[in-house]
C-alpha cells in the first residue's frame, strides 16, 4: 500500500509534544514509518513536499524534517502538466491551499491509498471532493485500517 504524507506529518515530531492530540498524532507518525521500514507500505513523497519543506524559516527545524522525509521515502513524484492541472482543479473546487492540491494531486498520480495530514481544516475541505486518495489524519488511519481495518477490500487487513 502506498501512502502519501504530507509537511505537517513531518514537521509533527519536532513540534511541542505535550498536548495529548500532537503525541498522539506522532506515535502514528512513527507507527507509519515503522511499517515502511517492515516493508509493509511505501511511503510516497514530491516535488512539491520537498519544495514546501525548503520554505520552512527555522534552519534548524528545516533540516531535521528534510532529514526524516529523505530518510523514509520510498518514491518521489515529479510535477508535471497533469499534476498541476489536477491541483488546479481541486483548488477551483474547494477553498484547499495550492500545496495540499499539489500534495493530493501527487498522491492522486502516485497511486497512494491515503494521503496523511495533521490538518483537519483539509481532511473536512476533501471529504466533500470526489478525490482519488482519502486523505486522512494519521491516528484514525492507524487506529482504522492498522488495527482491524479493512482497507484492502478483501475483508482483513494485510497489515496485521
Amino acid at each position: 500500500m502506498k501512502v502519501y504524507l504530507d509537511c505537517c506529518c513531518y514537521c509533527r515530531p519536532f513540534d511541542d509534544l505535550s498536548q495529548a492530540q500532537v503525541y498522539a498524532e506522532y506515535v502514528s507518525i512513527l507507527k507509519v514509518i515503522d511499517l515502511r521500514w517492515q516493508g509493509k507500505i511505501s511511503i510516497i513523497g514530491s516535488v512539491a513536499l520537498k519544495n514546501e519543506i525548503g520554505k520552512i524559516s527555522d534552519l534548524s527545524r528545516k533540516c531535521d524534517v528534510y532529514d526524516s522525509f529523505t530518510g523514509n521515502v520510498n518514491e518521489i513524484v515529479a510535477l508535471n502538466d497533469s499534476i498541476k492541472l489536477r491541483a488546479y482543479q481541486i483548488q477551483k473546487e474547494s477553498n484547499i491551499q495550492p500545496y495540499d492540491s499539489l500534495h493530493i494531486a501527487c498522491a492522486e498520480e502516485a497511486g497512494a491509498y491515503v494521503m496523511l495530514t495533521t490538518d483537519y481544516k483539509l481532511i473536512k475541505m476533501a471529504s466533500r471532493l470526489d478525490l482519488k486518495v482519502k486523505v486522512m489524519n494519521p491516528k484514525d488511519f492507524v487506529n482504522q485500517y492498522l488495527n482491524g481495518g479493512d482497507y484492502s477490500g478483501t475483508g482483513t487487513s494485510e497489515l496485521q
